[in-house]
């Protein structure tokens, strides 16, 4: 292997690994507080915190389940007796995104 080829596997291999991309495969790559326009997540791994930046209280829902997917989470949780479900993918290494679910619109938060 000469020397230019082997400086470009090196800037390949630099480039993969510093792309702003990661899978969200486990509890760590969700946990914690994400902040964004409209509202911040926290989560714990029982409960849902979601502080609304308009001045309404904040509300704790009950996660029921974590579905860990390569590149999402689907949350089940509920909000009272009602059943839902939240997805989050599009991970970064300090942002990801809700998805579009239902009446739910997606919403891009990043780590505070």
């Amino acid at each position: 292997m000469n020397k230019q080829t082997a400086a470009l596997i090196a800037s390949f291999a630099g480039w993969i690994l510093t792309a702003d991309i990661a899978d969200a495969t486990t509890y760590k790559d969700i946990a914690g507080q994400w902040c964004g326009d409209a509202t911040d997540y926290v989560f714990a791994p029982s409960t849902l915190t979601v502080k609304f930046h308009d001045g309404r209280p904040a509300k704790a829902f009950k996660i029921t389940k974590y579905t860990y997917a390569n590149d999402s989470v689907r949350i089940d949780w509920l909000n009272g007796p009602k059943e839902s479900v939240t997805v989050f993918a599009e991970f970064g290494s300090s942002k990801m995104a809700q998805q579009q679910v239902g009446d739910l619109p997606r919403r891009a938060v990043h780590r505070c």
